[in-house]
């Protein structure tokens, strides 16, 4: 390929601090361990903490782990988060999107403080256990879209977006299917969060799920295979 042939969209340099996420994380972080400790008194000694197709909980574990697993995933996503951007061969491309990165890690933080509250509230309240089943498919609805508006704004990394041969060889076919991976995350987002309201069957709201993860993930990655091969074939006209 030629590579004076692609032309990378510019993007002004984003100044904003990466410790003011990592403080940010950190704090979501202390808020789900204050939840933990202050809900910890009150949870069954042996707490629901896997949900099964029925909707209906089908594992359990003791409430040293189960209350304290959520809280402990945040603190590994605020540790991991920098570490991945420092240790990123293209970590320079960082200083280009760093609003949307910032909210990319928030949003991953936010949504599993969101897991904590509602599966303590369904091993609190058992009679509306069942509230895990509709209550997660909306919380990563609502993820996908947020994550969809921001995902046409990464630029060329090796840890956050749609990694492809294809993609990470060209900017432009990572912009181009940044974008479309981002619109159908939003569509993807604002369809689970329909069917997680609409439609009663677990099994069937489980099954939209996967076929609309699966979509997610494939579409993109068939879109930026095409992108390549039809702009090396032009390039050899």
């Amino acid at each position: 390929m030629n590579p004076t042939s692609t032309n990378p969209v510019a993007v002004p340099t984003d100044t904003s601090s990466p410790k003011r996420t990592s403080y940010v994380v950190w704090a979501i972080a202390a808020v789900a361990f204050l939840v933990a400790i202050a809900a910890y008194p009150y949870l069954p000694d042996t707490m629901p903490t896997h949900w099964g197709l029925s909707g209906k909980p089908d594992g359990w574990s003791p409430k040293s782990f189960g209350a304290f697993f959520v809280p402990g995933m945040i603190v590994l996503f605020a540790v991991l988060f920098p570490i991945l951007e420092r240790i990123d061969p293209k970590r320079e491309q960082y200083k280009n999107f760093r609003k949307p990165w910032f909210a990319i890690q928030i949003s991953f933080a936010a949504f599993f403080l969101y897991v904590e509250v509602l599966t303590f509230y369904a091993a609190l309240v058992p009679a509306h256990n069942d509230i895990v089943g509709t209550g997660i498919p909306a919380g990563i609805g609502v993820l996908f879209i947020i994550l969809g508006n921001y995902l046409g704004k990464i630029r060329q990394n090796w840890f956050i977006g749609l990694r492809t041969p294809w993609t990470l060889e060209d900017p432009e076919v990572w912009n181009k299917s940044q974008r479309l991976a981002g619109r159908m995350f939003v569509l993807a987002g604002i369809l689970m969060l329909v069917s997680a309201f609409l439609v009663r069957s677990q099994v069937a709201l489980f099954t939209i799920l996967m076929v609309t993860v699966v979509a997610v993930s494939i579409v993109p990655i068939v879109y930026s295979y095409v992108l390549a091969v039809r702009k090396r074939k032009a390039n050899h006209e």
